[in-house]
């Protein structure tokens, strides 16, 4: 079965509220009155569903107006270098770093290039993939441009938690001052408890455009699950 094109889009003027259930698609309610409209997907095995966003699929248009909304509210926290999760978290960082006027910024990174430094480093396990460890690295290159500053960690959709939590940890002992994570979209609640382990008492304020629960049911008739 061949997967549905992936469509996003955007409205200035906010969607009439929608009640669920919901069929091909959820709209987002952002925090200026906007509405992102999401395709839901559903997950392996047919009973539960997401609201897909997806950076690298999502059109131009849509994309100026997210990096737009994220520059707004990552300004006023006065930041002195952004740094960017990836993977998807990128496609954000890059333009909203640009946006406010810095010169460059800082790309987290899976892939171990041979002049990077272990200390640098920070084991990641997927909870798919427990048996399946990857990394976080900072580029020893680019450390001066977060030692001693206020940085903001940005993603595109803060889940888990799990990547975000390492970037902070990591970002804490190349020196930087991580004063905020901002994120797209904030997706069920499960993120606040990696974020509570990796950073007990000195957890950064999270903040985000937009929140999307996850869904259960069946295609065509999906309902946000409660607590999410």
């Amino acid at each position: 079965m061949t997967p549905a094109s992936y469509s996003a889009t955007w409205s200035p003027d906010g969607a009439p509220a929608a009640a669920p259930p919901y069929g091909e698609s959820y709209p987002v309610r952002l925090t200026d009155g906007s509405t992102l409209t999401l395709p839901l997907r559903a997950l392996p095995g047919g009973e539960r569903a997401i609201a897909l966003l997806m950076a690298n699929q999502t059109g131009f248009a849509v994309e100026c107006q997210l990096t737009r909304l994220l520059a707004g509210m990552v300004g006023p926290l006065a930041p002195q270098a952004i740094v960017g999760v990836p993977t998807m978290g990128l496609a954000y960082a890059r333009p909203v770093a640009e946006k406010l006027g810095f010169d460059d910024y800082v790309a987290l990174g899976h892939s171990r290039k041979f002049w990077y430094d272990d200390s640098l480093a920070i084991a990641l396990t997927s909870s798919t993939s427990p048996d399946q460890t990857k990394h976080l690295y900072l580029d020893p290159a680019l450390v001066e441009r977060v030692r001693g500053r206020r940085v903001v960690v940005i993603d595109d959709v803060l889940n888990t938690g799990r990547t975000a939590a390492a970037a902070v940890q990591l970002l804490k002992h190349a020196g930087a001052c991580v004063v905020a994570i901002a994120a797209v979209l904030t997706e069920g609640w499960a993120w606040r408890a990696a974020l509570d382990a990796a950073c007990p008492g000195t957890v950064p304020p999270v903040h985000a455009l937009g929140h999307i629960p996850l869904f259960g049911g069946q295609a065509g008739n999906w309902r946000p699950l409660p607590g999410t």
